[in-house]
């Protein structure tokens, strides 16, 4: 959907504004209802990590936020491995990739990748530590699909 402004003399409601600048596509959701965890890593309980989609001036956003536990202590360092699947309706269609910030990882970001197979991957580089939680704020990928 492309951005349509207001146009002169045009009425401003606060219907226009809600729906022409930021509309709720999905709300915040469980990922574990859009998905699965992967190989020993699980919701954090304190923060279970969500999803929301916005259209946003006809932009669309994925926004993800919460932590991931890595419980089996999956060796990330040097190497990427899948902590998430998502169901076919929440793939991107090019693969998208971030850092974030990782519990016990002896302060090196982790690295994030969200790839069109639906796997959300991890890693961190040599001299780092495994990381036992990763964090998913303010995490946003701008026109996933």
């Amino acid at each position: 959907m492309a951005y349509v402004p207001f146009y002169a003399g045009e009425t401003v409601t606060a219907l226009k504004l809600a729906t022409r600048i930021v509309e709720v596509v999905m709300d915040w959701t469980p990922i574990d209802q859009l998905g699965s965890y992967q190989n020993g890593f699980t919701a954090n309980p304190a923060k279970p990590a969500r999803m929301r989609i916005e259209r946003v001036m006809g932009s669309l956003q994925w926004r993800y936020e919460g932590r991931i536990n890595n419980t089996s202590a999956a060796n990330m360092v040097n190497a990427t491995v899948t902590m998430f699947l998502f169901n076919a309706p929440y793939r991107p269609l090019v693969e998208h990739g971030d850092e974030v910030y990782g519990a016990s990882s002896a302060h090196y970001p982790i690295r994030l990748g969200l790839m069109t197979s639906g796997a959300l991957t991890a890693s961190v580089p040599t001299g780092a530590a495994s990381a036992t939680t990763v964090w998913l704020d303010d995490l946003c990928f701008t026109n996933p699909i």
